[in-house]
């Protein structure tokens, strides 16, 4: 059985921008995710036509991601081979070799995915991507790690005061660090597979289902406008394009708790 895919949506945040965020979904095979490209940490463009790295990587993930597990293909070894083919992709599209790139150049990205295995539903996820799960009898669950939105609000109001040129050492010097095997992110590095975050659960058949970058997740975090339960409410409400609206109309009004003013946001609502 598959999923039925309610609505979607990517906003880039910048008019005129593809951003950094992706999204794709398999309905018939019960599969759909969202990529989060990570903002370069550097002026090197080594991605010939690609708005950036982060897009670029976000882009070559999720079209990977519509060949899908082979049967009884466990997630890690699923990813495994993803980012294999990832990196043959970058390996052939970049303009320079990737050895030859210093790690603030290489790029990374969070993502959540979901497949339908059975009676259960299984999440996979990486870095600040989330979703959020009616798990009946109108409990919502949130799947991800939060504890990553709430360090990236406190650094961000930190790294505020501090020079520009200060600000972006630091950036630069996380980039690399998380340019790591052994870094639970989506990287050209195929062992970091292995640390992905999982979750098996079992949903009521037609439960709603949310997936959604950290830029859509600013309702929850930082910005307190919902609780999880109160924006899954909201998005079958109200939709995800109106929702988008409330949360731009939101980012306009004076505040300073993170350093991209508006950022990308896309989202998939769908039923299991």
């Amino acid at each position: 059985m598959g999923i039925e895919v309610l609505d979607s949506v990517n906003d880039p945040g910048t008019p005129g921008k593809s951003g950094d965020d992706r999204y794709g979904f398999d309905a018939a095979a019960g599969r759909a995710w969202v990529i989060d490209g990570a903002t370069d940490a550097t002026d090197l463009k080594p991605f010939p036509g690609a708005e950036s790295g982060a897009a670029w990587l976000a882009e070559a993930a999720s079209s990977r991601l519509i060949s899908g597990p082979a049967p009884r293909e466990g997630a890690t070894a699923y990813f495994g081979r993803v980012l294999t083919d990832v990196r043959a992709e970058a390996e052939r599209t970049s303009k320079v070799t990737l050895a030859s790139l210093p790690g603030e150049a290489m790029p990374v990205a969070s993502a959540m995915w979901l497949r339908l295995d059975g009676d259960a539903c299984e999440f996979i996820w990486a870095g600040d991507c989330f979703a959020i799960a009616d798990t009946g009898a109108g409990e919502a669950q949130l799947i991800g790690t939060q504890e990553k939105a709430d360090a990236e609000t406190r650094e961000a109001a930190r790294m505020l005061a501090l020079p520009q040129a200060e600000r972006w050492a630091i950036l630069q010097a996380q980039r690399r660090g998380a340019n790591a095997p052994e870094r639970g992110l989506i990287t050209l590095y195929p062992a970091a597979a292995a640390h992905l975050n999982t979750l098996r659960l079992t949903l009521p058949r037609g439960a709603p289902v949310l997936l959604m970058t950290d830029g859509f997740f600013r309702f929850v975090e930082p910005y307190g406008l919902d609780t999880p339960a109160s924006l899954l409410d909201r998005v079958l409400k109200d939709g995800l394009a109106a929702s988008i609206n409330t949360l731009r109309e939101h980012e306009a009004t004076p505040h300073s708790v993170r350093l991209k003013a508006r950022d990308d946001a896309a989202a998939i609502l769908l039923r299991t």
